[in-house]
């Protein structure tokens, strides 16, 4: 049964050769059928919509260039991009795939048979029992929520875990990204621009248990010096002797580093040393990075779609595994928590949470704690569509989602003459730390063949179709890309519209615009240096999201003190990056680790 009218399949047909050429040859359209049918009614309509725009201007690709900046020619293109460079193929096609095309052939690809049935509507899955009891409730198992989760566990406390993701463990992991972004991966959300002058940022995240470590590169950096100064300076947090310092951290980073077997990456692939001479061409150091990889790793450049080996190490496989395993904690997985029960009619405290089942139902979990660790868009949605927090209205409370910190990052390519293969390498085994201060780059990489493609914007910020994305991604092989990361200062925002939708922000200052464009031009001039014959580069992204709901000892500056605890509420904790005060230069995911483990200790002392 087709979901579109033969009209609509003919334009689709149409539209998806000139914005991805070649793609027809694999049959899209019925791509996207499989796609429409499980697609709620809202974002199905929008399809229709928009196939209905494009209808009158498909004469050729000048006339499509006139809607390219519009939402359904990008709707449109994401979804021709998906079918052709993630590698479908309609029934019966037996022709060359877009992998073919590129030359897209990792042996964890090769091997495998891909089962498209994920894009069919999946059947309910079971509910819980509606009504939950525990000590402790830990809602989000990523850096921070699964950390915790498994040290209280492990110290005898009664811990439910609630995951709105999956379970999926190594051995069901495989190299295939669009699967991947369906089971592990949060859909794309964005920010919305406040002026013309502000570009979008793509914010990607982990949904699955184990959340954004199960799909992140493994970097393990402690937060330099002068990020920790700013802890202070803008949340007034202490530590053991005045302002917070470095030192009060290094224990808590010390003990994640031995468990998480934290160590130098020098294993270098040829295209790092490649861009190595473009850095000294320009003054600049490229040093190894350390990660939370074990010595099994095999760089095979699966991190983004999920260790399938466990070499990776993450909070599933670190942390919650042992603690599922000994029976010292119960996990609810695909289980979305929508508000937290409080009781205000004395002191206000916590008694539980309300969680939505896949099926819609909802049910409830009765806790005299609840640690909120939903990652740094989700928890502050969570409090702000909690009415008993909200009608707090203290300072602390108006301060949920008013400080998100994003350290926005593009990806600049460089084209070489000789293969580069950066999809065969561990993705990040060395960084530049020269201009720390405004800016970080992280190599040698490539993004999946999907999120490459997705990615890829002209000189002016638009998205790349056409002949020219098909050239783009003919050398697919011959790309070295470089992650660079930019300094920001904590004024994004996560907010509700009227309907009680998420609505994120941001504007860029002008010292925030001016890092991102000397991230950029540094990054080309190094690629150019290293003998690059081109440069491209993606617009804005970022899966660093932080402090939307700071931590520190000044309630009217912070949501939370020092040990996670809420201000004003007994038995609310926040345990994700949502808690760090400042956005930090490098990746924050050991220092959410860290921030994590002292939370967890210090709660265990309150329970004791």
């Amino acid at each position: 049964m087709h979901v579109l009218g033969d009209q609509e399949l003919a334009v689709l047909a149409r539209f998806c050769e000139l914005a991805v050429p070649g793609s027809a040859a694999i049959g899209p359209v019925s791509y996207v059928e499989r796609v429409l049918a499980g697609m709620p009614p809202a974002e199905e309509d929008a399809v229709h919509a928009a196939i209905g725009l494009v209808a009158t201007c498909l004469d050729s690709a000048d006339s499509l260039a006139r809607i390219a900046h519009t939402e359904a020619f990008g709707l449109l293109r994401g979804l021709a991009v998906e079918a052709f460079y993630g590698d479908y193929a309609a029934p019966g096609h037996t022709g060359p795939t877009g992998h073919d095309v590129i030359d897209f052939a990792p042996p964890q690809a090769r091997r495998l048979r891909k089962d498209w049935s994920f894009l069919d509507p999946a059947a309910g899955s079971p509910t819980a029992s509606g009504r939950e009891t525990a000590e402790v409730v830990v809602v989000g198992s990523g850096a921070g929520g699964g950390l915790i989760a498994a040290d209280l566990g492990r110290r005898g406390h009664d811990v439910l875990l609630l995951e709105a993701g999956g379970l999926h463990p190594a051995e069901d992991r495989t190299r295939f990204e669009l699967a991947a972004r369906h089971q592990l991966w949060w859909p794309t959300r964005s920010t919305v621009p406040r002026t013309d002058d502000d570009e979008p940022v793509a914010l990607l995240a982990g949904r699955c248990v184990g959340g954004t470590t199960v799909i992140n590169t493994k970097v393990a950096m402690r937060a330099a010096d002068f990020d920790v100064a700013r802890f202070h300076a803008e949340t007034g947090l202490l530590g053991r002797d005045g302002a917070v310092t470095p030192a009060d951290l290094a224990p808590w980073y010390e003990k994640v580093e031995r468990r998480l077997g934290v160590r130098e990456r020098a294993d270098w692939t040829p295209s790092v040393h490649t861009v190595r001479a473009g850095f000294a061409a320009l003054g600049a150091c490229l040093e190894p990075v350390r990660s939370y990889t074990d010595f099994t790793c095999s760089r095979c450049g699966s991190c983004t779609t999920g260790c399938p080996t466990n070499a990776g190490r993450d909070t599933l496989n670190t942390y919650l595994a042992p603690a599922l395993g000994r029976g010292e904690i119960r996990l609810l997985a695909d289980r979305t928590v929508t508000r937290v029960l409080m009781d205000t009619s004395a002191t206000p405290r916590v008694t539980g949470v309300r969680y939505r089942n896949p099926d819609g139902s909802t049910g409830e979990v009765s806790a005299p704690v609840v640690v909120l660790a939903a990652g740094s868009l989700n928890t502050p949605q969570i409090l702000l569509r909690s009415p008993d927090y909200v009608a707090l209205d203290t300072p602390s409370t108006r301060l949920v989602g008013a400080t998100l910190g994003l350290h926005p990052a593009r990806l600049v390519y460089g084209l070489f003459d000789s293969p580069q293969d950066c999809h065969l390498a561990y993705p990040i085994t060395a960084h530049c730390l020269t201009h720390q201060r405004d800016f970080v780059v992280e190599g040698t990489t490539i993004q999946e063949p999907v999120s490459f493609a997705t990615g890829m914007v002209d000189a002016l910020g638009r998205p790349l179709w056409g002949v020219e994305l098909a050239t783009v991604l003919r050398d697919y092989r011959y790309w070295t890309g470089l992650l660079v990361m930019a300094n920001d200062e904590n004024t994004g925002t996560v907010e509700l519209d009227p309907a009680g939708r998420a609505v994120i922000t941001k504007g860029f200052s002008v010292a925030e615009r001016r890092r991102l464009d000397d991230a950029l031009a540094f990054t080309a001039d190094v690629l150019r240096a290293a003998g690059a014959t081109r440069v491209v580069w993606s617009g804005l992204s970022t899966s660093h999201m932080q402090g939307t709901a700071r931590m520190g000892d000044d309630p009217a500056r912070s949501v939370v003190d020092l040990a996670g605890r809420a201000h004003g509420v007994d038995g609310l904790y926040v345990g994700d990056g949502s808690v760090l005060p400042a956005s930090l230069s490098v990746n924050p995911s050991l220092t959410i680790m860290a921030m994590a483990a002292m939370i967890a200790d210090g709660l265990a002392g309150a329970l004791a």
